[in-house]
């Protein structure tokens, strides 16, 4: 008797055993014939049966339902489309398992596909939300992104995701998420697909590190850049940009003009090119240089923002200067005839330089209004600046009424900013 109730007993076994490895190979079955919620109630037992639970085709499997199951949630009109609303983060839990458990690599191509459907996700939300000025929850979706793309190896899609991640730091102007996000990209030696981005993270962090008066780190990374970005002029003037502001004007200047006469003035890029000399010329105080750099610029391509903005930030620049003269001398106390004889000077040269920005801030705005909505969303720093500049001329000229509607753009952008 004993032995029968053995052996049942191990037959009841095997059967339950038999049965659970059954919902594994149900659940690929119905994964393959479209069936999903039958894939789902199948894949859930085998996920949590001590038979099953342990083993790694069970949770590759999972992750590839729970994925499916979110890529039927793009389709409007599937009747899988509201199967399970936590799909991502159950596609995720059990890519992880899947990797934990896969100890002889046998899922690990299939379950990296997983990892990057996923990333592309909260890749993709970051996108959305930042495209909508949301940049905390942006920065949020961008670390997860980053988070799992670094389990997959999609150095593509990390990449991606640490500039949308530096880029929302930026945005919330915290400086120490973009130094953490943008450096992760400065520290890599080289970036496919990627060049496009480059010039933003390295002005960016550049931008820091004069803030912080870093010389060494100021240098050090724009010479960097120049490795990474080997032969583009940009990269040439960004350095010489560098030597101007660490105090060697004639090395600065003499880099802008190299880079200026290697490439072909037939060259697509070379009117913006020339802005960026003419930037270097500005910071150098060569202003007949920088002016006439601007207005060659405009002649060879009269539709764009570079020369508009950078000849009116420029004049304003100037006008800034004076300003900063005048309230120089009132803060020294007494003013005599003679001081009061050279602020009415500096007063008439500040308005002239104002009333000369205006008509290049406006154009250079306008420009930034007729681009496409994801566009006006990444010139949205340059629009605010603009504009900015632009009230400030009115202000200054008394034209209360034309700086009305700027301030109410700006107060806009300051308030999409801070939602």
């Amino acid at each position: 008797m004993k032995k029968i109730a053995l052996f049942t007993a191990l037959l009841t076994l095997a059967i339950a055993v038999n049965a659970q490895t059954l919902n594994v190979q149900s659940a690929m079955s119905d994964l393959k014939r479209g069936y999903l919620n039958k894939a789902k109630t199948a894949i859930d037992k085998a996920c949590v049966h001590e038979d099953t639970k342990d083993d790694a085709k069970t949770w590759y499997y999972a992750g590839l339902i729970y994925s499916q199951i979110g890529g039927e949630t793009k389709k409007a009109k599937s009747k899988f489309k509201d199967l399970d609303p936590d799909w991502c983060a159950k596609a995720y839990n059990a890519a992880l398992r899947c990797k934990e458990l896969d100890t002889k690599g046998e899922y690990t191509n299939g379950n990296n596909g997983v990892f990057k459907f996923i990333g592309n996700e909260f890749f993709n939300k970051s996108c959305d939300l930042f495209n909508s000025g949301d940049y905390a929850n942006a920065l949020k979706e961008a670390e997860e992104a980053i988070k799992i793309s670094n389990n997959s190896g999609e150095s593509d899609l990390a990449n991606n995701a640490y500039y949308i991640a530096g880029y929302s730091c930026q945005m919330l102007k915290d400086n120490d998420g973009v130094k953490k996000y943008y450096g992760e990209l400065v520290r890599k030696p080289k970036l496919k697909n990627f060049e496009d981005k480059l010039p933003r993270v390295y002005n960016t962090m550049i931008g820091l590190y004069k803030e912080a008066h870093d010389t060494a780190k100021v240098i050090r990374t724009a010479e960097r850049y120049t490795k990474v970005m080997t032969g583009d002029p940009n990269a040439s003037l960004l350095l010489a940009s560098a030597y101007i502001w660490a105090g060697n004007q004639t090395k600065g200047v003499e880099l802008a003009e190299k880079a200026v006469s290697e490439l072909s003035d037939t060259a697509k890029s070379y009117p913006i090119l020339l802005c960026a000399a003419a930037s270097i010329y500005e910071e150098a105080h060569e202003y007949a240089k920088a002016e006439a750099n601007y207005k060659k610029s405009s002649e060879l391509q009269p539709n764009q923002f570079e020369a508009n903005y950078g000849m009116g930030i420029m004049i304003y620049n100037r006008a800034a200067e004076k300003i900063q003269a005048i309230n120089q001398m009132a803060n020294n106390g007494s003013i005599s005839e003679e001081d009061e004889i050279t602020i009415n000077k500096l007063t008439e040269e500040s308005n002239h330089f104002f009333e000369q920005a205006i008509p290049y801030l406006v154009k250079a705005i306008q420009y930034i209004d007729g681009l496409s909505p994801e566009e006006q969303t990444y010139n949205r720093q340059n629009l605010y600046n603009g504009l900015s500049s632009l009230r400030t001329c009115y202000v200054r000229l008394d034209l209360l009424k034309e700086a009305q509607p700027i301030n109410a753009r700006i107060a806009e952008l300051e308030k999409s900013a801070k939602n």
